[in-house]
């Protein structure tokens, strides 16, 4: 693997499980993901630790540094991660509805050009039996909740008949069979003080998209008209922040204000308190495929660090999807596993960015759709061919040492332009190892410098340093 965190996989049974990453001054970042333990060597050890993966030697190895990294289960493989598709397949407790492609902003670099095409607004029928037939699935099963979800190339608000009357059907019905309800939805909060008082007395969680400083926000997301949306979103943030609503905060990056990114978010930490802040380059879709690429995957690495310090000191999760070093999956996204995701024309798709029909690759990633008197139908072989890509499968993922974190990143992101079946490597993979690495050794740093195991009491016991000369 080339890049600035090229890694090199050890040989034998570890030969895809054990990385080490390159640092500087002659160090080298020793990392086995599927083990979640990492730590920092000199290469000496880098070398002693590839002859004993190497030697595939079931017996303990010798050597202090050596023997402490057995104990830790260091030198046994890791078994092939479970595959929950193949387990379980499509187990549905979320209903997830793109009501509409119409927004009151006009934001620079909108991913679905809202706006731009013919009104679509999702019926009541579809509504009604997109939630009839997941809350019917959970009760069948026996669950006790579930999640209704608003989201889509548009804001959800603008289809406000129906968010509001499926949003009480939804909270009827699931009081009648004694389920748990968890309201969600993604918004722009550019909201009348109406919309804004039935969100918060409604829904248990939001995403914000929104931002950071006045003028980038209003720059990047005008209202309709060329109007300032600052003001009016900054109220919706502050009622948030008085109300019982968990609400994370969705940033855009984009090349004009890349270098601004750390700056707001201070600026937000300073002035609001989300539970989360994530921030993603632009994506080059829509009305941001000319103009907006981030093409410093540097500027954004730098920027995200000193924004993270930044959050981590006000106690916020800030994060890049790419980047979580935290989790092993063998694919970016089991959305469509556990979700029924409805588009405004009644299809069920696969992906939250592929928003209907007007999208270049929706051949891909819709499979199925609402036929009428309640019923939806979803094609087993398209949904099969979706979720046959895999950390596995993906060729450009092979020896990368955030394979199993990032499993290919989001399929619609790596599509090669107007190619559904095909992939490739974008900008994002240098953000996302960069990213990673620093994760990583932060998470070293917590741990005492010297050695981190995720999810091991060993991070809070004293540790024995890991050095060989």
């Amino acid at each position: 693997m080339s890049g600035p965190t090229a890694a090199t996989p050890h040989g034998g049974a570890l030969l895809e499980q054990v990385f080490s990453i390159p640092l500087e001054e002659g160090k080298f970042l020793v990392y086995a993901p599927l083990k979640g333990i990492a730590f920092i060597a000199n290469p000496a050890l880098v070398n002693a630790i590839t002859d004993q993966c190497r030697a595939q030697n079931p017996e303990k190895p010798n050597g202090s540094d050596l023997e402490f990294l057995h104990q830790l289960g260091f030198f046994s493989p890791e078994p092939i991660l479970a595959d929950e598709y193949a387990e379980q397949g499509v187990v549905y407790d979320t209903v997830v509805l793109f009501l509409t492609n119409q927004c009151n902003l006009r934001c620079s670099y909108c991913y679905a050009s809202s706006g731009d095409f013919m009104p679509k607004m999702m019926s009541w029928e579809v509504a009604k039996a997109a939630v009839d037939r997941v809350m019917g699935d959970v009760v069948a099963r026996g669950a006790n909740e579930m999640t209704l979800g608003f989201h889509g190339g548009g804001e959800p608000t603008m289809n406000w008949e129906i968010l509001t009357r499926i949003t009480d059907y939804a909270c009827e019905k699931a009081a009648e069979n004694g389920l748990a309800l968890h309201v969600s939805g993604a918004f722009n909060g550019y909201w009348s003080s109406g919309v804004r008082e039935y969100i918060l007395s409604r829904f248990t969680d939001v995403s914000l998209s929104f931002d950071g400083l006045p003028d980038v926000q209003n720059s990047q997301r005008p209202a309709a008209g060329n109007k300032a949306s600052f003001d009016r979103v900054a109220e919706t943030l502050a009622a948030l922040d008085q109300s019982d609503v968990s609400y994370g905060i969705r940033m855009t990056v984009t090349r004009d204000h890349i270098a601004r990114l750390a700056e707001s978010v201070a600026y937000i930490c300073d002035h609001f308190r989300p539970i989360k802040i994530q921030a993603e380059p632009v994506f080059l879709e829509g009305r941001a495929k000319e103009e907006h690429a981030v093409d410093d995957s540097g500027m954004f690495v730098e920027q995200f660090i000193t924004a993270h310090r930044v959050a981590t000191r006000h106690g916020i999760d800030f994060f890049y999807s790419g980047a979580r070093p935290d989790v092993t999956v063998l694919r970016f996204c089991l959305a469509a596993c556990r979700a029924l995701v409805v588009t405004a024309d009644g299809d069920v798709v696969t992906c939250f960015e592929s928003y209907g029909k007007e999208h270049p690759l929706s051949a891909r990633y819709i499979v199925g759709g609402y036929r009428g008197g309640g019923e939806f139908l979803v094609d087993r072989d398209k949904l099969d061919a979706h979720f046959s890509r895999t950390a596995d499968s993906i060729p450009y993922c092979q020896g990368c040492f955030c394979r199993w974190h990032c499993a290919g990143d989001c399929a619609i992101k790596a599509s090669v332009a107007g190619r559904a079946n095909e992939f490739a490597p974008t900008g994002r993979c240098v953000i996302t190892q960069e990213l990673t690495k620093y994760l990583i050794l932060d998470k070293i740093r917590g741990s005492g410098g010297l050695v981190w195991q995720r999810n091991a009491d060993f991070n809070e016991k004293p540790q024995q340093e890991v050095a060989h000369e």
